[in-house]
């Protein structure tokens, strides 16, 4: 798992001799047992990344890591359950390898001066880690859940509940002290239950929570959640915690996070426009959103995940400018073409610290050129003549 930090640190590279290789591996359906197909498809990659480096003249300087890479590639074959991701740079010592959930994207090799990390960026988005606790009385069961894979993790082991006597005693005074006896125990087990989840949220950096457990267990379970976890807390589904199965678990806590991730971004595109609109903290467009990156006003950028325009960069002081212009308009010296600026948006949001989300198609962003950011901040609007107002 790639932290928030690591991936900044991945944007924040910058190789000057253009050697920075990034390769994303995504298991296919083999045509036989083999798996040969995986096998010439990565040779194939790298037999047409030697080609262009050569014609670019640094083909000595990443042909060691390319061979690097065949080789760590040669022990994915087969491996159908996720993909991998690696990220190399022999010119500064840099090698680092991560899975990433299945079925997302597809096998490429890229060699440029950045990392490619939109893939990548793309991938956690859509697959937060998810803290699954399946609670009843006696332990809870708990889970992890990232993409498609769900990993069983220590239970939190509460001990089967004490025998309390049948007898009501006399005139039923033991009744009610039985009762009260009860309700404490269960009490203090779901409290213990709400501390100890709170520990393993924040040790193991979990991003949501999800609660299995029967209904009428609910209403004992609630209050005890501090608001630190609630905050967390993306839903409850209705199950028995002891007989579940990894499958019911998988799918219902699929159906959740699908239905909430739907939502919350169908949101977030209607408060960028709303805010764009009316000259707040919203912008849309590449020309504006690019302008307010590099302002470091961007709280949340959002993306088609289909999106593409060309840009230029400025080789000396990392300007962009969406007209496709020879010399910087900031300093003057020489700039490069883009032909697709969105890696460049999601290396410029990583290191400004910015939250990405990648979003399927919605006709009102498309209008707005497929392209915002809700904003922290609009420098523009914080002049001395605007605060004096």
């Amino acid at each position: 798992m790639i932290t928030r930090q690591e991936l900044r640190q991945l944007a924040q590279f910058e190789s000057p001799g253009g050697c920075a290789i990034s390769f994303y591996f995504q298991p296919q359906t083999p045509q036989d047992k083999s798996h040969r197909d995986e096998a010439i498809l990565v040779k194939d990659l790298v037999r047409e990344t030697l080609k262009r480096t050569e014609h670019n003249g640094n083909h000595q300087a990443i042909r060691e890591d390319l061979e690097r890479i065949l080789t760590a590639a040669e022990s994915l074959h087969g491996n159908h359950s996720r993909g991998k991701a690696i990220f190399v740079c022999g010119e500064k010592d840099v090698w680092r390898e991560l899975d990433l959930p299945p079925r997302v994207g597809r096998s490429q090799l890229i060699v440029n001066s950045r990392f490619h990390l939109k893939p990548l960026v793309a991938a956690f988005a859509e697959a937060p880690r998810a803290c699954i606790a399946l609670v009843d009385r006696e332990k809870a069961r708990i889970f992890e859940l990232q993409g498609e894979i769900l990993t069983p993790k220590p239970e939190l082991e509460f001990g089967r509940m004490p025998h309390v006597g049948k007898s009501d005693g006399f005139e039923g005074y033991e009744g009610g002290h039985r009762e009260r006896y009860v309700e404490n125990e269960v009490m203090n087990r779901f409290k213990q239950f709400a501390e100890s989840i709170q520990l393993l949220m924040n040790r193991d950096k979990f991003e949501i929570l999800l609660i299995g457990c029967r209904d009428e267990a609910w209403p004992e379970i609630e209050p005890h959640l501090s608001s630190a976890i609630r905050q967390k807390l993306a839903g409850r589904f209705l199950v028995d915690p002891g007989l579940a199965s990894g499958v019911e678990v998988h799918q219902s806590a699929t159906r959740i996070l699908e239905k909430n991730r739907g939502s919350e971004q169908l949101d977030l595109i209607r408060e960028v426009l709303g805010q764009a609109a009316r000259n707040g903290r919203g912008a849309v467009g590449l020309r504006h959103v690019l302008t307010a990156l590099e302002r470091q006003e961007v709280q949340v950028l959002l993306v088609a995940r289909d999106f593409q325009a060309e840009a230029v960069e400025c080789r000396n002081c990392g300007h962009f400018d969406t007209r496709m212009v020879k010399s910087c308009v900031v300093c003057g010296q020489a700039t490069r073409e883009l032909s697709d600026v969105s890696d460049a948006l999601v290396d410029l949001a990583l290191r400004n610290g910015a939250e990405i989300q990648f979003v399927l198609s919605d006709p009102d962003l498309e209008k707005a050129g497929r392209i915002g950011a809700l904003l922290r901040f609009r420098a523009d609007q914080n002049t001395a003549e605007k605060v004096a107002v």
